[in-house]
């Protein structure tokens, strides 16, 4: 007997160790500027880091600790501050649609944007379906630049506190569906799988074969969330649309987040293994290219 329960936890702690380390790729990060950066509690209570510079120094310790091998991150408030080491994917943060199409064509020429996104659409009152986005959706399909918008729902009270014209609506993934049909060669993502809107990020993935999601907040901002992040990939491997699941973090300002969401992947026991390396490190390598 005795025997057997040692096996059992061998077994366990082996199955844990590898799990810590897999591979991950995080597509969705935030990072900032000395001004826009801020400190705040995470709904856990947990507070950010003091400063924009121990911020990033429990960042990059989050990263290396957890073996993310890249990560797609946008910045709030100016150009992406990373040393150029391989691991960052440098993504383009905006809320509304540019205005300038030779800057960003120029971004891109640069190596300085690879993801337009993450694209907070939803919080300006748009979507990524209004003509205002469709010149830099253009520039994206040619140049085959990844575009990530954000889906579903946002923090309490945010139309109060910065951004009027946010309506919940805005972020129902239904509301992509004019640009995957006109930009059929778009590689896009959905970041937070739909979040309130799961089932219809779900029925437009069973429609459009090109799109991709990441889980990003759902997976521990909150338990609403935590509810629609369970549901989604329940119904996900249903389907059979594991194969298009990406990890994202959507870390913030609190570097526990990542540590956070992987446990929260890992909890879920109707994932096997090989959907788990799936959704956190290989749908990703596919989706970005990077087998090329």
């Amino acid at each position: 007997m005795k025997s057997i329960v040692y096996a059992l936890f061998v077994a366990s702690f082996l199955s844990q160790a590898q799990e810590d380390n897999l591979p991950i790729i995080d597509m969705h990060l935030h990072d900032y500027t000395e001004q826009t950066y801020y400190t705040a509690p995470a709904p856990d209570g947990t507070l950010s880091p003091k400063d924009y510079n121990t911020y990033k120094k429990e960042l990059r310790e989050a990263l290396q600790k957890h073996n993310i091998k890249k990560a797609v991150v946008s910045t709030i408030g100016g150009p992406n501050t990373w040393e150029n080491d391989g691991m960052i994917i440098p993504g383009y943060y905006t809320n509304s649609p540019p205005t300038d199409t030779i800057a960003f064509k120029e971004l891109i020429e640069s190596g300085k944007l690879k993801v337009f996104g993450e694209i907070g659409a939803v919080y300006d009152g748009y979507t990524l379906s209004d003509p205002e986005f469709e010149p830099f959706l253009k520039i994206c399909e040619r140049y085959d630049i990844p575009v990530a918008i954000h889906t579903g729902g946002g923090p309490i009270n945010i139309t109060y506190r910065c951004c009027p014209n946010f309506r919940i609506r805005f972020g129902d993934p239904y509301t992509l569906e004019d640009v995957l049909a006109k930009f059929p060669k778009l590689r896009i993502y959905m970041m937070h799988a739909g979040e309130v809107f799961y089932e219809h990020a779900l029925r437009l993935m069973l429609q459009y074969s090109q799109l991709y999601t990441d889980l990003g907040v759902i997976l521990w901002v909150d338990e609403q969330p935590k509810d629609f992040a369970e549901q989604f990939l329940r119904n996900a491997k249903k389907y059979g649309l594991i194969d298009r699941v990406m990890f994202g973090s959507d870390q913030m300002v609190w570097p526990h987040a990542i540590e956070k969401s992987i446990h929260q992947l890992n909890s879920y026991d109707f994932l096997t293994d090989a959907d788990k390396r799936k959704i956190f490190y290989d749908n990703a390598v596919r989706f970005l290219h990077l087998e090329e």
